[in-house]
């Protein structure tokens, strides 16, 4: 799952890189949008959204007419379909768990494209379903305070975090952003302790 504690930090376009990459070795990959509130893959990649995860959950529509192809060999899109009116509910269902099991089988890498995590408790029911979390922020804009509060949530139902994504670094600037949020500074290259 890939998840990050404020909307627009940029997970759903994290999410498409990691598939692409992952396509890319020749994996069947799975993107799926768990965004049941404001979808947005579904935009990125240019496939159409009525269909998709939400039918699969309660049972009306069969996998192969949900999930889309893409322009990208070995890359595939299932789109969160019709927004439910009870979105939490669905994403805690043992039929949820079902779909899950059943794309595992499908596809070599799944990845969920989640939403954020300090917004709505939909995540933190999806980190418990899922090998891992990676949380995207973003240089700049998340606040220390924020990504500690989103790792915690994780932490506090046994989730696993695989890692950090930060989007957004100024490359050229040294003693930027991304170098002092760190612990970086010119006269110490190494990371200071505790951070």
């Amino acid at each position: 799952m890939v998840s990050s504690p404020n909307p627009r930090e940029g997970k759903t376009t994290s999410v498409i890189y990691l598939g692409t990459t992952m396509a890319q070795s020749g994996q069947r990959v799975l993107l799926v949008d768990t965004d049941m509130r404001r979808p947005r893959l579904h935009v990125s990649l240019g496939v159409p959204r009525q269909t998709g995860l939400s039918n699969l959950i309660v049972g009306d529509q069969d996998y192969d007419a949900v999930i889309r192809t893409t322009d990208i060999p070995n890359l595939f899109v299932l789109p969160c379909g019709p927004l439910p009116p009870n979105p939490a509910e669905l994403l805690m269902s043992h039929r949820f768990e079902a779909v899950l099991a059943e794309l595992g089988k499908r596809f070599d890498r799944i990845i969920l494209d989640s939403p954020p995590l300090q917004v709505v408790t939909d995540a933190v029911i999806l980190s418990k379903r899922t090998d891992g979390v990676i949380l995207v922020v973003s240089a700049g804009k998340t606040l220390r305070e924020e990504a500690r509060r989103a790792a915690k949530q994780i932490k506090d139902v046994d989730g696993t975090i695989f890692g950090v994504i930060v989007n957004a670094i100024e490359p050229d600037s040294r003693s930027g952003y991304y170098y002092s949020y760190y612990g970086y500074t010119e006269k110490t290259p190494e990371p200071q302790s505790g951070v």
